[in-house]
């Protein structure tokens, strides 16, 4: 998959980040379609695509504060799917917050729990984070 560089950051074109998503939406609607009610669709996106890569991260990374299914955790983590912080900032923007985190009495920290720089998981590199946001951006 083709990504361009910016800011050091690893992007996707607009062309590849909508044909994944377009790819994302077609398994979903194939799955939701196949009649068989007892089969539950549990993946965004096709294994070693950046979408499932971020998926994964996300899962090890963010889920024991925002949910299994980022859904959000009371009290901890506010929730990641359908998310106003995520449909209001850049990549970019997400990008930098994960890497700074966010302390306990920031004026816009809604729980009052800080968020660890890197959401505690410092080896997360900026591709990494590049296909976290990616994934979050198809719950969105």
């Amino acid at each position: 998959m083709s990504r361009s560089t910016h800011n050091g950051v690893r992007r996707l074109s607009a062309t590849r980040l909508a044909a994944a998503l377009a790819f994302a939406v077609a398994i979903a609607l194939v799955a939701a379609g196949c009649g068989d009610d007892s089969v539950e669709v549990t993946t965004t996106a096709a294994a070693g695509t950046p979408i499932a890569h971020g998926q994964q991260l996300a899962g090890e990374s963010c889920s024991s504060c925002h949910g299994q299914n980022f859904e959000g955790v009371k009290s901890l983590g506010p929730a990641l799917a359908d998310s106003h912080f995520i449909q209001d900032h850049t990549d970019d923007e997400i990008i930098a917050f994960i890497k700074e985190g966010r302390s306990k009495d920031a004026p816009d920290n809604e729980t009052g729990i800080a968020m660890p720089p890197y959401g505690g998981n410092p080896r997360l590199t900026d591709d990494d984070l590049a296909d976290i946001v990616l994934f979050l951006r198809t719950m969105q």
